[in-house]
């Protein structure tokens, strides 16, 4: 009898346990149930609202895009193309052993793109004495009209580097830098002499037509003068302005 109780009491108490194990782990899944459709409700709320932002945006870039603006004409500076240009220019000219002398020169010069151009130029000094001529009193090595260097030649210009000058923080000017190599005829102490000429001249732009000119040339001829043959290197330096039409 005792058993039969102890054998019931037993499948009681399993029974209870097992019945218990299965209300709460119903009860946890309703728990879980319940917290994921919570969430998704959440995020689904969310994405709604981030949609209904977006919406507006665009629609907001659209109206934005389709607007219609009021445009003003805008009137193109007109460049000007002058490719001539003539020019003065006044400085001295250190004739090799007879001293350095005052120099007058003209040119004309066409501009055949931005970059090269061709220019013809005539200069005009007149040579000092010799040294020998200053120290021993000799007759002199040359006439007055001997001592009268004229030079005329024809040059092609490149111009290097194209820059400003800013004169005060309101006030720039452009520039422009430039080598030549050319060649030509030297008349002086009675002869006709072959001349290379090389050349490096700086542009100030005053103007869209006017320019300072500053330039270094060196004239590079034979003369037999003072009684040897030799190559002579006649360095000048002169400034003055060019107009261009």
């Amino acid at each position: 009898m005792e058993t039969r109780f102890q054998h019931i009491f037993l499948v009681a108490l399993v029974m209870g346990i097992v019945s218990m194990a299965s209300t709460t782990v119903f009860a946890v899944d309703m728990a879980k149930t319940e917290h994921i459709n919570n969430a998704s409700a959440f995020y689904a709320e969310e994405y709604a609202n981030e949609e209904g932002t977006n919406s507006t945006v665009d629609t907001d870039v659209g109206e934005l895009a389709t607007t219609k603006l009021e445009r003003r004409d805008v009137l193109e500076d007109i460049l000007d193309n002058e490719n001539f240009e003539v020019g003065v220019q006044l400085g001295l000219l250190s004739i090799e052993d007879f001293e350095s002398n005052l120099w007058v020169s003209a040119h004309f010069a066409y501009h055949i793109n931005e970059r090269f151009y061709a220019k013809a130029l005539y200069g005009y000094s007149k040579a000092g004495e010799t040294s020998f001529e200053q120290l021993v009193n000799v007759p002199p090595l040359l006439t007055d009209e001997q001592r009268k260097l004229s030079y005329y030649g024809l040059n092609i210009g490149y111009n290097l580097l194209p820059g400003e000058v800013f004169l005060s923080k309101d006030v720039a000017l452009n520039s422009m830098f430039s080598i030549e190599l050319g060649g030509g005829t030297t008349e002086f102490a009675g002869n006709d002499q072959f001349t290379v000429n090389v050349t490096a001249n700086y542009r100030l732009f005053l103007t869209d037509w006017l320019t300072w000119d500053i330039g270094m040339s060196d004239y590079i001829f034979d003369t037999a003068i003072t009684g040897k043959n030799k190559t002579t290197h006649n360095l000048n330096f002169a400034t003055g302005v060019a107009f261009y039409f």
